[in-house]
């Protein structure tokens, strides 16, 4: 029920759901532990590892060379050792401390999580657990378990062909306090303040360690004082000859009072749980159900006939889209969910929620109805033509006022230019597909003003009568708009008579007019639903109209003489499909020649040197540029294979966008774009978008 890693060498992020928390492990000599408020690695240490009898101990790769904070040194005249100081894997006492090399290791991904196997041990760790429940409508005690701010660490250490007893070790750097030091908590473990920490039950066994070289006095007999002053603590497990043994760990994570700006929030744990330990003790109390849920998404995935590699990317998505996600509560008590953008940190960027939403209408679809109520009243705005909505609504937890976004600035035609257009089309296509796929009418008919004005907008945005956005926002101030893919060339950067944005401009107005037929029940609404279908034709000609006679593709921008080859042209036909309408997207429905230059379309760029990497062999999603996104990817790939009958070689090149997360983001864990020759890390890096890759294992209801 996992996936053995092809590549031990990279990082993940296991995040905790809404806690804007995550375990990050897995490059080897690179820092490893929890984080909190930050997707970025530690430089710190983790220590997990074993020693048997009077042999040398062995330890998993997650401890770099580096000290965290003061050591003995610091209070004392006399100056570190110099052969301490060129023999760091040399412990006081002459013990030699070993570690496992790529080769001895057994990396394995699930759903759920990650196992390490080296040795005489195993590292198991359970960080994802399915569903979460609507804070609206659960009680208390549903909401304090399934949304514990806390992920579990399994160790098991197998003693069993040994005559003499093993230590275990389970420890981190950057730990102040030792759990025992509030007795009335019954926890062993270690906390860094009160914001994370790591906690087991007492038993025979088991006891903590805290030193400033805690792992030399975890095999040093005679000691049993706990050093306060030092930053690194250990759980020590004392396995008897002939043995196997197996500890569970939780560690959680706790932000206290107001965490954001702009609009004052606090974590919606804070509702919850009083503090870390509250959170800690819970963890441990509801954790065989926990565990039990886990278990299930993986017998979930394991059961689908997927490819291994697909599998792979399914999970390793899944892990970094909790490490970004922030559920926080306002002041009137009402909850807020975020996903921050990676390592950017924008909060709730609504070009890549458009593409989580798939994930989100799985597991919790109440996220997506919270998103699309908070990108109207924060992030929606009047420019001269109509509604139109922004790109995020701030960066690191702090808001940006309405109507405004972190990124967008005046008289830009590149990066960091409006995208008013394609985030309003993004707006729409997210009600569309909640609407149709999760909620019965209710939220469309509470909301549908709002709905149809921005239906109208886009609409609008044509003034040659061709259905293709052909004007930018005034907001612009004389540069021009620009798409989601805003560090490519021309071919997919520019919205404006864009090949990629009229489809996805066809597919949210046919979507559109299908939930408004379906769910609305007034002649306004039937008759708006009839002038989104007018313009969604006129798109549909105009883009047929651009076939080259040819060679068969469609150029990526309609002026400008522009030649480049995209695979994105096919992207938004995911959308009618997933809100009501998958007649529309067939070759034989009511827009069969614009399906049909589709598929033709697609079948010529999908060759090596055009949109096959000729070196990686993975999907180059421009002609012109080897800039590419694998969640952009994930979703065409299951167009080509779902919609258009194109499953064939060419679409399943999994084994290639696996080995550019493993080898050229190895240290960025999901990272969403990417050369794609090397596969080396450009941008979007510790990124949650990849979760697209859901729509293999969990489409939606069509």
């Amino acid at each position: 029920m996992s996936v053995l890693a092809k590549d031990n060498d990279f990082y993940s992020l296991h995040g905790i759901w809404g806690a804007d928390a995550a375990l990050a492990l897995g490059r080897i000599g690179r820092g490893s532990g929890m984080v909190v408020g930050d997707v970025q690695p530690p430089r710190r240490g983790m220590a997990v590892g074993y020693k048997v009898g009077s042999s040398d101990p062995v330890f998993l790769p997650f401890i770099p060379n580096i000290r965290v904070g003061l050591g003995a040194d610091a209070y004392q005249a006399e100056e570190a050792s110099a052969d301490a100081a060129a023999h760091p894997e040399v412990l006081p006492g002459g013990i030699a401390l070993k570690f496992f090399g790529s080769t001895d290791i057994e990396r394995r991904l699930s759903m759920s999580g990650e196992s390490w196997t080296a040795g005489k041990m195993t590292l198991e760790v359970v960080s994802f657990f399915g569903s979460v429940p609507d804070p609206a409508s659960a009680s208390r005690e549903i909401l304090r378990e399934k949304m514990c701010p806390a992920i579990y660490a399994r160790v098991c250490f197998d003693n069993r062909e040994s005559d003499e007893p093993m230590i275990g070790v389970f420890g981190m750097q950057g730990v102040r306090r030792p759990l025992s030091d509030t007795p009335a908590l019954g926890l062993l473990g270690f906390a860094h303040r009160g914001e994370w920490g790591f906690a087991a039950r007492p038993e025979e066994g088991v006891s903590e360690v805290m030193d400033w070289m805690s792992l030399a006095a975890c095999f040093d007999p005679g000691r049993r004082v706990l050093r306060h002053l030092a930053n690194e603590g250990c759980l020590k497990f004392n396995v008897p000859p002939r043995q196997k043994k197996e500890y569970l760990v939780a560690l959680g994570a706790f932000r206290d009072g107001i965490v954001t700006q702009g609009l004052k929030t606090r974590a919606f744990q804070n509702t919850l749980f009083t503090d870390l330990d509250d959170i800690l003790v819970h963890a441990l109390k509801v954790a065989s159900s926990r565990l039990a849920e886990a278990h299930r998404l993986d017998v979930e995935l394991d059961s689908r006939s997927l490819s291994d590699d697909r599998k792979f990317l399914i999970c390793h998505a899944a892990h970094s889209y909790n490490a970004s996600t922030e559920l926080l509560v306002d002041e009137s008590g009402s909850p807020i969910f975020i996903v921050n953008e990676g390592e950017y940190q924008m909060m709730n960027t609504l070009d890549l929620t458009v593409d989580q939403v798939f994930h989100e209408l799985y597991y919790s679809p109440w996220t997506v109805k919270n998103e699309l109520d908070f990108f109207f009243s924060r992030s929606s705005y009047r420019d001269s033509i109509g509604l139109a909505f922004c790109h995020d609504q701030g960066v690191s937890d702090c808001f940006t006022p309405q109507g405004t976004s972190s990124y967008e600035l005046p008289w830009l035609t590149g990066c960091f230019s409006f995208m008013s257009y394609e985030e309003t089309l993004n707006w729409i296509l997210c009600a569309c597909l909640y609407t149709h796929n999760a909620d019965d009418g209710s939220w469309l008919r509470a909301h549908m003003e709002s709905f149809e004005d921005a239906v109208t907008s886009i609409i609008s945005r044509d003034r040659n009568g061709d259905g293709v956005m052909d004007v930018d926002s005034d907001r612009c101030d004389g540069g021009a708009e620009i798409t989601t893919y805003d560090s490519l060339d021309v071919s997919l950067g520019q919205a404006r008579n864009n090949l990629y944005v009229a489809v996805k401009a066809w597919g949210a107005l046919v979507s559109a007019a299908a939930v408004l037929q379906a769910k609305a029940n007034d002649q306004k609404a039937m008759s708006l639903a009839d002038k989104a279908l007018s313009c969604a034709s006129l798109i549909a000609k105009t883009v047929v109209s651009r076939v080259d006679p040819q060679q068969g593709y469609i150029p990526a921008v309609f002026e400008g003489g522009n030649t480049s080859k995209i695979i994105p042209a096919v992207e938004a036909l995911v959308y009618p499909y997933f809100s009501g309408v998958p007649d529309a997207v067939h070759v034989d429905g009511p827009y069969g020649d614009l399906i049909s230059a589709l598929k033709k379309h697609l079948d010529v760029v999908l060759v090596p040197g055009v949109c096959l990497d000729p070196v990686s062999g993975g999907w180059k999603l421009s002609s012109t540029s080897r800039n590419t996104w694998p969640s952009k990817i994930f979703i065409s790939q299951f167009v080509a294979e779902e919609i258009l009958g194109m499953k064939d070689g060419r679409t399943t090149r999994d084994a290639a966008h696996v080995a550019w997360q493993c080898n050229g983001c190895a240290d960025y864990a999901a990272t969403d774009q990417l050369d794609s020759a090397t596969g080396k890390d450009m941008g979007s890096r510790l990124y949650p978008r990849l979760v697209s890759s859901i729509l293999w294992q969990h489409p939606p209801i069509q």
